[in-house]
């Protein structure tokens, strides 16, 4: 069977945590708590609306806008996951990305960050348990997951075939290795 890794883009391929998604939200004034990275709108925003879908709909579609307005005036960063990914492509490796980004926005932001990343895009939209059922859908028999969200990346791969590799800015190298090394324990 073939070595199969599957990265998180926000945070571990590019740099968009700080410097875009959270100014977005912040011009339609919500703040992202740490503790939410990760999570998507509709886990979270609607209490914060007092529990109306609609008014969260539309502020969600609003940080959309903002957001893809951001990307529009802004070159987005790559991480050490964006030359890992690269490398253990290269190398033979199955190399996939999911996230919990839109995928208007997602596209854009591997546009402006390489627009070959689009190839290895898998699924965006994706909740803990979306993205869970996304890893499975592309290899039932597990591989390796990477994300910088500790707590959400265990519950990705909790009780499944997935091993997960916590990207808290390691280097190239070191993500390799450690992918490596947790993908054959």
């Amino acid at each position: 069977m073939s070595a199969v890794v599957v990265f998180d883009i926000d945070g571990v391929l590019v740099d968009t945590r700080e410097k875009i998604v959270r100014r977005a939200y912040a011009e339609v004034g919500i703040e992202l708590p740490d503790q939410l990275w990760g999570s998507t709108w509709h886990t979270w925003l609607p209490e914060r609306c007092g529990g109306d879908l609609g008014r969260a709909q539309a502020i969600h579609d609003q940080k959309t806008q903002a957001h893809l307005d951001l990307l529009s005036r802004s070159r987005v960063t790559t991480l050490a996951g964006t030359q890992a990914a690269r490398t253990l492509h290269a190398c033979g490796w199955t190399v996939k990305f999911i996230t919990s980004g839109t995928r208007e926005v997602v596209q854009r932001t591997l546009d402006s960050a390489d627009p070959s990343l689009s190839a290895f895009l898998a699924g965006t939209d994706l909740d803990s348990m979306g993205k869970r059922k996304a890893l499975d859908g592309i290899s039932p028999a597990g591989g390796v997951y990477v994300d910088d969200n500790y707590d959400l990346g265990v519950k990705v791969t909790e009780g499944s075939a997935w091993k997960l590799v916590h990207f808290r800015d390691q280097t190239k190298t070191e993500l390799i290795k450690e992918t490596s090394t947790v993908w054959m324990s």
